[in-house]
């Protein structure tokens, strides 16, 4: 197989903090290499030096070709857009150079595929988070990418569209795409990864850094007034469909029960599960 891309010695700091710590790696044609680790590890900033949108402190990211077409999904797609899903797919698709007789033939079947013919016309603004996030998906392989990166791509999916996603990655493989991701749902993504990497204190290796945890999930129906995002407690959270899922350590589950309960949530269900920190 053929390098698409090699990081070299790449290093970021934020703060004065250590983000990313003299790591190499070379991405090979035809692969899907998963980068896994803790909340804040630097997972998301690998991606971003990756996808040349944010630039290492020192070391190189080499590309083999200048124009390589690469397809870039976040973990949280921008929400405030006063675009609608058909108008941004095709103005992403213009400036890609993506011809209009094959952008509306591809528009209108990766919109079919996900589910979205129906808000196709409707402001992204307006669309639930799922819906929002497909459209991130589509932007994203619009332009048939030959390095794929997905940052935690199944926040907000339902099923089906999870389902398709995997289809749509399964696809661009065989066709010779190199996709680059990060997750959390083990059961999902893990048995697709032809190689896997651990990003702690920095340093990426092959090996598991640390014992799998035993860890709880949370679903709660009633969220409303309810933000997680400084809770330290939590591994990982995701609003998916009509529920907030909280991914928990056991240690720590029955403090956020808790708290949930004090601000009025509805607890639906508590279950082991499978979670890759």
């Amino acid at each position: 197989m053929n390098q698409l891309v090699e990081l070299k010695s790449i290093n970021k700091k934020y703060e004065k903090k250590n983000v990313l710590y003299d790591i190499s790696l070379s991405l090979k044609e035809k692969q899907v290499i998963a980068i896994l680790g803790g909340n804040g590890s630097g997972k998301s900033t690998f991606l971003r030096i990756a996808a040349g949108i944010e630039r290492p402190d020192s070391g190189q990211v080499l590309y083999a070709s200048k124009s390589i077409r690469i397809g870039y999904v976040p973990e949280r797609f921008p929400k405030y857009l006063r675009f609608t899903p058909d108008e941004y797919l095709h103005y992403i698709g213009r400036i890609n150079g993506i011809s209009k007789a094959v952008l509306n033939e591809r528009i209108s079947s990766l919109l079919y595929r996900f589910g979205l013919k129906a808000w196709r016309n409707q402001r992204i603004s307006e669309l639930s988070k799922g819906n929002i996030q497909k459209v991130g998906v589509l932007q994203a392989i619009l332009q048939q990418p030959e390095l794929f990166i997905l940052d935690e791509p199944l926040s907000g999916l339902d099923a089906a569209a999870q389902q398709e996603l995997l289809s749509i990655i399964s696809e661009l493989k065989e066709q010779g795409t190199t996709i680059l991701l990060t997750y959390h749902e083990a059961s999902i993504f893990e048995g697709m990864a032809d190689q896997t990497y651990y990003l702690k204190d920095g340093c990426l290796t092959e090996e598991v850094m640390t014992e799998k945890e035993d860890v709880k999930l949370i679903e709660i129906t009633s969220f409303i007034g309810i933000d997680v995002a400084e809770w330290k407690e939590i591994l990982y959270s995701e609003i998916r469909e009509d529920r907030l899922l909280l991914y928990v350590s056991s240690k720590n589950s029955n403090q956020i029960l808790m708290r949930i309960l004090e601000l009025q949530g509805s607890i639906e269900s508590v279950s082991s599960t499978d979670f890759n920190s």
